[in-house]
Order: structure tokens, then sequence, then C-alpha cells
């Protein structure tokens, strides 16, 4: 019988595949599978991350990006400059305590561009 695989080895096999130009959607299928046949579902979210953790490591950056309204291409173009990789992908999400700015998230990593931090840097200089 097989050992268990690590997370870790199932994240280098999947950016690997990903990474190599196998649809996304075809790994993320037969990873699930094997989830699933391994009764190891709960690892799911765990997963994710490992595997996003590779792919940075391999040059392919996944940022959050959270911003109070929709990102034009212009700003779009910038925060993909701000984040050093070969290939950056943006999940953009729209969040109402952004009051304006951005704030970008990447495996190990924050960017706070938002006012509110620009404010809580400037009343504690006050102090």
């Amino acid at each position: 019988m097989a050992g268990r695989l690590t997370r870790r080895k199932i994240a280098v096999y999947a950016a690997d595949r990903i990474v190599g130009g196998v649809a996304v959607k075809t790994v993320l299928r037969d990873i699930a599978a094997y989830l699933v046949d391994a009764r190891r579902t709960r690892e799911t979210e765990l997963l994710v991350r490992e595997i996003e953790d590779v792919l940075a490591e391999k040059g392919v950056i996944i940022a959050d990006v959270a911003t109070a309204y929709p990102l034009s291409s212009s700003l779009r173009t910038e925060v993909g400059k701000l984040v050093d990789g070969k290939t950056v992908y943006l999940r953009e999400s729209i969040d109402e305590s952004v009051l304006g700015g951005v704030l970008v998230d990447i495996p190990g990593q924050r960017f706070d561009g938002t006012i509110r931090r620009k404010l809580t840097a400037l009343r504690a200089k006050q102090l």
C-alpha cells in the first residue's frame, strides 16, 4: 500500500503541471478526485494555500486585491507591477471596509495602501 502523500508533494505536483501548461481546471479536478478518494477533503483550504506558495516560488503570483471600487485597467496594471513575479494573477474583491486605496496580499507579504492605514500612520506621528 502506498504511503500518504504530503500536502507539499501534492502542491508541487499541481504547480508543476500548471506551470507546464496543463489546464488549471484539469489539475484541480484531478486533485479534487484524489482528496475525495483519500478522504482528505478537510485539507482543501490548506492545500490551496500550499499550491499558491509553490506557484509563488516558481514566479507565478496569485495576489488578493481588496478595494472599495472595481479596479480600472490602468490600476490593475500598476498593481501587477507592484507584485514581483513572472506571471501575476489578481483575485479582486470589493471590500466596503476599505474606504479608499488598495490592499494587496500575496503569499508571505502584504501591501497596505489604504486610506485607513495612512490615517493611522499620520495619527501615530502626531502623538
